[in-house]
């Protein structure tokens, strides 16, 4: 029987998989440049483009524009019980976070948001739709929504740079007390939009995670959905 052997690319992509996976690159570093990989592994740069596409493929790199490519293997666990801000768990854990604001709007709410805020179907609400990042790897995109009454002052204070929400709600209203009371997890299928913002592959898995927040008095505060990259997130169950 003829021996099949492997091309070359698939060669090359599962000794980088393996210097990723026995971590030799530390998360989020910089991947050596093309010449350089082709250098080191004796093999011209068009062998070593097909690999690096296979490693994007597969979610394990991802591409900054100008700047080459870079480790993707970071783990950030969605905590059900936690009340600390974005920002803080994800410096906690030596990454860099990052929020940006893609879109804010006054909406009618839907079915969903209306009966888990508790809502009049006269009301409208607040949307933030918001991009996360770490160590500038796009890990989620989350939809929050608000009373727009209630919570008008959050549409005056979105220019606040670094952006975090949780400072704006503070700044907003300083004796506000958020808790989760319920998350609901789903597990989907990428949409183009969602692939495109997270710099994954098309029909890649994501995580939704859904939480209902109230306030120190049992009121509802916030509504919304977090959709992350399946690749980086974990779920933390804090039972004590």
């Amino acid at each position: 029987m003829k021996k099949v052997t492997k091309p070359t690319y698939i060669k090359l992509y599962e000794q980088i998989l393996k210097s990723i996976e026995s971590k030799e690159y530390n998360v989020s570093e910089k991947l050596p440049s093309e010449n350089e990989l082709a250098k080191q592994f004796d093999v011209n740069r068009h062998t070593v483009r097909q690999a690096l596409s296979l490693l994007k493929d597969k979610g394990f790199i991802y591409t900054k524009r100008g700047k080459g490519n870079f480790i993707s293997n970071i783990k950030v666990p969605y905590s059900i019980t936690d009340k600390s801000s974005y920002s803080s768990k994800i410096l906690d854990l030596g990454y860099e976070p990052k929020t940006k604001l893609l879109s804010a709007n006054i909406v009618e709410p839907s079915e969903d948001v209306i009966n888990n805020l508790g809502l009049s179907k006269k009301l409208k609400v607040i949307e933030l739709k918001l991009l996360r990042y770490a160590n500038d790897l796009p890990i989620s995109v989350s939809y929050s929504y608000f009373d727009a009454f209630i919570y008008r002052e959050i549409i005056n204070n979105l220019d606040m740079e670094p952006f975090s929400l949780y400072k704006i709600l503070n700044k907003c209203y300083p004796n506000l007390e958020i808790r989760k009371v319920s998350t609901v997890f789903e597990s989907l299928v990428s949409t183009k939009e969602f692939s495109k913002l997270l710099m994954m592959p098309s029909n890649s898995p994501i995580l939704a995670a859904s939480t209902l927040s109230k306030d120190q008095d049992g009121n509802f505060v916030e509504y919304g959905t977090s959709y992350f990259r399946a690749d980086t997130c974990k779920i933390k169950v804090d039972l004590i």
